[in-house]
C-alpha cells in the first residue's frame, strides 16, 4: 500500500479594511483578519476620509484620488461579521460584477456576501 501525502497548502489569510475604484484602479488600505480592529460584532480596518487624508500620493492613480474629494470615486468596505463567521462587502451601487469581484481577489477572501448601500455613494451615483 503506498501512501501520499498532501503537499501543504499555502493559505494566504482573508483582509478586512477599505477601498477606492479611481479609473478602474484599486486604491487600498487593508490588513489581514487578526490585525483587525474590533467595532461590535465585527472586524474592519480603516476609515476612508482619514485614509485620504493621510494619503502621500505614489503614482498617478493616487495623485488623481487625491486631486478630488475622498468620496467623489467609487469606494467601499470589506469587514468579517463574527457572529456568522461571514465576510462582507459594502459597496457603492457603481460597482459592477468584475470590480467587485476584483476587490475580493484583493481582499484574498474566501467568499463573501456583498451589499450595496447608498453610504458608499460616489459623484456618479449621487447624479442619478
Amino acid at each position: 500500500m503506498i501512501l501520499f501525502k498532501k503537499k501543504p497548502v499555502n493559505i494566504t489569510p482573508a483582509n478586512v479594511g477599505i477601498f477606492f475604484f479611481v479609473n478602474g484602479e484599486n486604491v487600498l488600505d487593508m490588513t489581514i483578519l487578526e490585525k483587525g480592529e474590533f467595532y461590535g460584532d465585527t472586524v474592519g480596518f480603516s476609515d476612508h476620509y482619514e485614509y485620504w487624508q493621510a494619503l502621500a500620493p505614489q503614482n498617478s492613480t493616487e495623485q488623481l484620488f487625491k486631486n478630488r474629494p475622498y468620496d467623489y470615486f467609487p469606494r467601499g468596505r470589506v469587514v468579517y461579521l463574527k457572529k456568522s463567521s461571514r465576510f462582507m462587502i459594502y459597496a457603492d451601487h457603481c460597482l459592477n460584477k468584475a470590480e467587485i469581484k476584483k476587490v475580493a481577489e484583493k481582499f484574498q477572501l474566501p467568499a463573501y456576501r456583498l451589499v450595496h448601500l447608498e453610504h458608499y455613494q460616489c459623484s456618479r451615483s449621487r447624479q442619478k
